[in-house]
């Protein structure tokens, strides 16, 4: 209970520092949503690149993090059952710390948020660990809007392999989270390929007028969306994250990420 209510005063003194910054000008809607913790959104984010590698991570390591070496998409039977659907990820900072100094930590699942509070953890993102949980990758998600770009690294991919999984690393992204990255970009090609190529020349919207998806983006979430989830654990809608691409509120996880140590 003492954790809950320091918790809750800590993310109202937020909110009202946010609202106060907002008001005098000196920083952007854009700058400051709740998911940030009240923070830069690009500070915030590099520090996470920067502090949150997967060599930092503990054991045990949950199941499904790590790099995703076969292709998922080439099993009908994937995406596997996922026995706890309710379920989140969380991490925890260790006080053993690598040579350079950076806190190692731990990714764990947890039935629900309380069990996880109850284990002093921080919830990290809806749903269980996956290649993409790393704290690295969700400072790649939290500090850009990563749907242009990722469309990008798709186009390079038909160029070459090389091309494609450059492109995602210099996004920032972990290892592990690229090749769940390079899958998905693979499958939406083979089976969205003419949609979405109509849809890049033309400039298309995201988004429809009524709010639905456009025709390449839809293909992209029926067809190569379901194993994304699974195996990258991680996703933008599930850290409580935005992007260009609208989508309805209640199917983006409401929280922050307030669990950097340190100056940022």
């Amino acid at each position: 209970l003492i954790h809950f209510i320091k918790r809750m005063n800590k993310m109202l003194l937020i909110e009202i520092l946010a609202a106060l910054l907002l008001s005098c000008g000196l920083v952007s809607s854009d700058q400051i949503l709740r998911d940030a913790c009240g923070q830069d959104r690009v500070k915030l984010g590099d520090w996470f690149v920067a502090h949150g590698s997967p060599d930092l991570i503990l054991e045990p390591v949950p199941q499904y993090v790590g790099s995703v070496d076969e292709d998922p998409y080439a099993d009908p039977e994937n995406p596997p059952d996922d026995p706890n659907t309710r379920g989140f990820c969380a991490m925890q900072w260790s006080e053993e710390t690598n040579e350079a100094g950076l806190r190692k930590y731990w990714l764990k699942n947890f039935p629900n948020e309380t069990a996880a509070q109850h284990e002093d953890y921080f919830i990290t993102h809806k749903g269980h660990c996956g290649a993409c949980s790393y704290i690295q990758d969700l400072g790649v998600y939290i500090r850009q809007n990563l749907t242009s770009a990722t469309r990008e690294c798709g186009i390079l991919g038909s160029l070459s392999h090389n091309l494609m999984r450059n492109c995602l690393l210099d996004l920032g992204f972990s290892l592990p989270c690229v090749t769940i990255w390079e899958w998905n970009i693979l499958n939406t090609k083979a089976e969205c390929f003419a949609v979405c190529v109509w849809s890049y020349i033309t400039n298309e919207p995201f988004n429809k007028p009524d709010g639905s998806l456009n025709d390449c983006l839809q293909c992209d979430e029926d067809k190569s969306g379901p194993n994304f989830k699974f195996f990258a654990g991680r996703t933008r809608r599930n850290s409580g994250i935005t992007s260009s691409i609208y989508r309805p509120p209640d199917t983006i996880y409401n929280m922050e990420h307030c669990y950097w140590y340190g100056d940022l």
